[in-house]
């Protein structure tokens, strides 16, 4: 916006009173879009089926023939935007692309409104079963499952932050599967990339890529003192994304100019009016064609009516970690025993949905400091500087330092990521009530001590946890949601308690660090209600409260794993390729075989950038 006025200005085309009347306007308009979407979002209610979106008229209707395509592509999220882009690219194929959701818009844009999208129907809506051993101090002992639903998937909503993963975890992926080590890989993550981070390492960023990358646009000074306090703890302050991962650094975004860059955006708008694609906005694909073993088409829902659309080469679904598995068994591929429970026909016995697995973060580790917030800016003032390209709300949930560390030194692989935020406490009510639903008594536990101060806090994220879940259908009716378990500390050896219990050790002695003392650093709580019968602060309060408040971070992988056809737990070939079933590929997070050192985002990109380049390959377009 501001880029624009300013050039009309230079070309005379418009005078600078017009110009500040322009931007006036600008704000007027951006206030009035978050109170009507606040308004919108009290009454909104979360779904647990998809009946209110996609139910047919005619239950017993056939499906219509909507045509017949080389490729079709089941889901435009973060993988499924890049298909969309590459296999369009030459003009050789014609691609059918379905999408459960719609476009997204200048609220979505706004980074520092994402913890409000969970309100909306951006959101799928998802939860977890009722949890045993985490998630207790959430409604319903449930964790909330936020996932997008758009036109670019979850980088609608999510929190834009821009990590890759270590070295090591791409190097034991290559492994197993050779073609996904990290030499092999990097040219991907580069070629997705427009990198114009303050700090990068030589030869490890892209700079010509659809996705935009950016030092975080809003860093208060304690974004300093988070740094310093790790440089006096004898960590390195480097680019997480470089040479070396372990250390810490001011955030790397996914924005432009402070704006979102969304997948959509990045590979889909630029590209929507090619002839050789047709992208079918709210429809959801419910079942894959399959013939002798071989996938030729996609039943979906639009407008009330089934639809089907049949395909000369493959069918590739890029539905998620949820969605995707989900729609294979609905198709018949997945575990006999569970598909012929639900009287659903196998026709490949594959261990689908078996091995899900999600970092996970203890959400509520936060300190009092005495820095003054009498100066609060107003929301005006927030979206003037967000219209200018900086300010808080140019960032996510405050979001503003990353470190990538390891308190047990036991490997050189990353164990946990820092994820530095600071704000009033007022401020984290979207974020603990609304996203994560946090139950009030234990939000008042938290918060009540701390009413009024400047806080800093850490989102605590474990990366390589041991324990599994399960993604499994409730019915075999497509409008039913599937169950998803996170089953977080499941490890029959408890290790994923001990480290989780060392990680909240770690912050506490950042805490003690002379950089936050200087700012009069205190953890402050109120015995969390469930727990006060343990001594608190002993470790058997801090084992409590992990258990009631350990939340899945929302970077499910692995429903769909990667692997040799030796591999017992493995879905999809190094290709991508659907053990067992000819003409189907499966491409997006649910195939990365763990849990890597990063939000998974940028490694989705990676995944589809190469998907494309195996299938143009194939068939001739490379």
């Amino acid at each position: 916006m501001i880029l624009k006025i300013i050039i009309l200005c230079s070309l005379n085309l418009i005078t600078l009173k017009q110009a500040h009347e322009i931007f006036e306007d600008s704000i007027d308009y951006y206030q009035d879009l978050l109170q009507q979407f606040l308004k919108n979002a009290s009454q909104w209610e979360q779904p647990t089926d998809s009946r209110r979106f996609f139910k047919l008229i005619n239950e017993q209707q056939e499906a219509i023939h909507h045509g017949h395509y080389d490729f079709i592509i089941v889901g435009a999220g973060a993988a499924g935007s890049v298909l969309t882009n590459r296999l369009t690219e030459s003009g050789k194929f014609k691609v059918l692309v379905l999408e459960a959701g719609g476009q997204e818009n200048d609220f979505t844009d706004v980074p520092g409104f994402a913890p409000y999208l969970v309100r909306s129907d951006f959101n799928w809506g998802y939860k977890t079963i009722p949890q045993k051993n985490s998630c207790l101090g959430f409604r319903n002992k449930q964790c909330n499952y936020p996932r997008g639903k758009a036109i670019g998937g979850s980088t609608v909503i999510n929190f834009l932050m821009y990590l890759r993963g270590n070295k090591l975890d791409f190097d034991k992926w290559g492994s197993n599967s050779p073609g996904w080590d990290y030499e092999s890989i990097l040219p991907y993550f580069k070629k997705s990339e427009n990198s114009t981070i303050d700090y990068e390492d030589p030869g490890y960023h892209g700079h010509h890529g659809p996705v935009s990358v950016e030092t975080a646009r809003y860093h208060p000074d304690i974004t300093n003192t988070f740094l310093k306090a790790a440089a006096q703890r004898g960590s390195t302050i480097l680019d997480y994304n470089g040479k070396d991962q372990i250390g810490y650094s001011r955030t790397q975004m996914m924005t432009k100019r402070g704006k979102r860059s969304s997948a959509g955006k990045a590979f889909v708008t630029p590209i929507v009016h090619r002839e050789n694609l047709e992208l079918l906005d709210y429809s959801l694909g419910i079942k894959i064609l399959i013939n002798n073993k071989k996938a030729y088409g996609v039943e979906f829902i639009r407008n009330g009516k089934k639809y089907k659309a049949t395909t000369s080469k493959e069918v590739i679904i890029s539905g998620g970690t949820i969605n995707s598995p989900q729609i294979l068994m609905l198709s018949g591929i997945g575990p006999k025993e569970h598909l012929e429970e639900l009287g659903i026909p196998v026709v490949q016995d594959l261990p689908v949905g078996e091995n899900l697995q999600d970092h996970q973060v203890y959400p509520a580790l936060l300190f009092s400091t005495n820095i003054s917030i009498e100066n609060e800016s107003p929301i005006q003032e927030n979206i003037k500087q967000y219209l200018k390209g900086y300010g808080p709300l140019t960032v996510a949930s405050a979001i503003t330092g990353i470190g990538l560390d390891n308190p047990n030194v036991k490997t050189k692989n990353s164990l946990v990521e820092y994820a530095f935020f600071s704000g009033r406490i007022e401020d984290a009510v979207p974020f603990l009530l609304d996203f994560m639903q946090m139950t009030e008594e234990n939000w008042q536990a938290i918060s009540e001590p701390l009413a009024g101060k400047y806080v800093w806090g850490m989102f605590s994220n474990l990366l390589h946890p041991k324990s599994k879940g399960t993604i499994t259908l409730k019915t075999k009716d497509p409008l039913d949601y599937p169950l998803m378990d996170s089953n977080h500390y499941s490890d029959p050896d408890g290790d994923d308690m001990r480290e989780m219990l060392t990680l909240i050790k770690d912050v506490l002695d950042i805490s003690n660090t002379p950089a936050f003392q200087a700012i009069d650093s205190k953890y402050v709580s109120n015995p969390l209600p469930a727990c006060t019968n343990c001594r608190h602060l002993s470790d058997d309060y801090w084992r409590c409260a992990l258990r009631q408040l350990t939340f899945s971070l929302l970077h499910a992988v692995a429903t769909c794993r990667m692997g040799p056809k030796s591999d017992k737990t493995a879905v999809v070939d190094k290709e991508l390729k659907v053990y067992g079933i000819n003409g189907l590929r499966v491409a997006d997070a649910s195939v990365i075989p763990f849990p890597l050192s990063a939000n998974p985002t940028a490694a989705v990109y990676m995944v589809a950038e190469i998907t494309s380049d195996l299938i143009r390959k194939e068939y001739g377009d490379l």
